[in-house]
């Protein structure tokens, strides 16, 4: 009897780690969001060039994030600017995002 329960017990227990780790964000994609919204806001909202959006997202993630590993990572992600739909495109590993600005709602995710 005692050994059917440790048994029923262990699978438990055993069940309940490998469902953790879908519990847990996923930090590069919080990442890869933030860089698509701070690109759509910069460039859409503030109006400035991409050069001055590239500093300020440099100081941004240095200050921000304590992995330096995923701070470089995200400083090689390459985005597509679509001036005429006002998007903003990341497409890295299997992440696929896009910020989109409008008047009305701003910039938002788009899928």
């Amino acid at each position: 009897m005692s050994q059917g329960l440790y048994i029923k017990l262990l699978v438990i227990t055993l069940l309940i780690f490998l469902n953790l780790k879908n519990v847990f964000a996923d930090e590069t994609l919080i990442g890869l969001n933030a860089t698509a919204k701070h690109y759509c806001n910069c460039l859409f909202v503030s109006k400035l060039n991409k050069e001055h959006c590239d500093t300020a997202y440099d100081r941004l993630f240095s200050v921000s994030l304590n992995d330096q590993e995923l701070i470089e990572q995200l400083k090689l992600v390459e985005y597509t600017i679509d001036n005429e739909e006002k998007e903003i495109k990341i497409e890295f590993d299997k992440y696929k995002i896009t910020s989109k600005f409008s008047e009305n709602t701003g910039c938002y995710f788009n899928n």
